[in-house]
């Protein structure tokens, strides 16, 4: 081999990950390092989508006194198993998380959806953390694609200068993204989003008395209401779905 294929051999990509994971195995690696080696399995991969899966709780890399995140090669390797599941199973960050943390479940065989459905026992507001940029880094999605999803009422209409997206908006444009490779384009959520809006409007009809109220238990009965119905509402939704699904076959 002549000295220019050596230096190419020696530069490349797979002699890179091997340097990383061989030689060095038992050296923690920094964020960079981390995003470069599974660049090649995740080219959407980037330093802000690894930062958004710590601040989400699937994640939770050692720090050095100076703050520095140090990725261990089984932080790698849970970081792969993320991805996978994102990317070949579609499946929700706290979906995702469970079965990362039960590791009973193997990958390639898909879990049931209802889990996927059901709501926290309190409902919370979320902080708006991200810019039009950060969310589009983050989920993968052009500029373009999220503006379509806030004319079809998808995501909020931004408003306002700075951070105006939460993360909950991530998770759902990341899953439009997802359904758009199968032909589901922004406009065949119309529906979606309609029925949704109908459901929230018999909730607030049903629990409004409750949350306005001055007394704080009568308020507390309210969020729970709220948070009980919605779950129920959700999982009655997917049964429907399922038992709609099941003709096709």
């Amino acid at each position: 081999m002549s000295d220019t294929g050596k230096q190419q051999a020696r530069s490349s990509p797979s002699t890179v990950q091997a340097d990383a994971l061989g030689q060095h195995s038992d050296r923690p690696l920094t964020i960079g390092q981390v995003v470069a080696l599974l660049r090649p399995e995740f080219p959407d991969l980037s330093i802000t989508k690894v930062r958004y899966l710590e601040d989400r709780g699937l994640l939770a890399p050692a720090r050095t006194p100076g703050k520095y995140r140090k990725y261990s090669h089984a932080d790698v390797r849970r970081l792969r198993t993320i991805l996978t599941l994102q990317r070949d199973e579609f499946l929700p960050l706290e979906v995702i998380k469970q079965r990362v943390e039960r590791a009973a479940v193997p990958l390639g065989t898909t879990g049931t959806a209802t889990g996927a459905l059901r709501l926290t026992p309190a409902l919370r507001r979320e902080q708006a953390l991200y810019s039009l940029e950060e969310l589009r880094e983050t989920a993968g999605c052009d500029p373009d694609f999220i503006r379509t999803l806030s004319e079809y009422r998808v995501l909020d209409r931004p408003a306002g200068q700075g951070p105006v997206y939460t993360e909950s908006d991530v998770e759902v444009a990341r899953l439009c993204q997802v359904l758009a490779r199968f032909g589901v384009e922004p406009r065949n959520l119309r529906l979606l989003v309609s029925s949704v809006e109908r459901e929230a409007a018999l909730v607030e009809q049903l629990t409004v008395p409750s949350l306005r109220s001055s007394h704080p238990d009568r308020r507390e009965y309210g969020e729970r209401l709220l948070a009980d119905l919605g779950s129920l509402l959700s999982q009655l939704s997917a049964l429907l779905l399922a038992r709609e699904l099941r003709r096709l076959l």
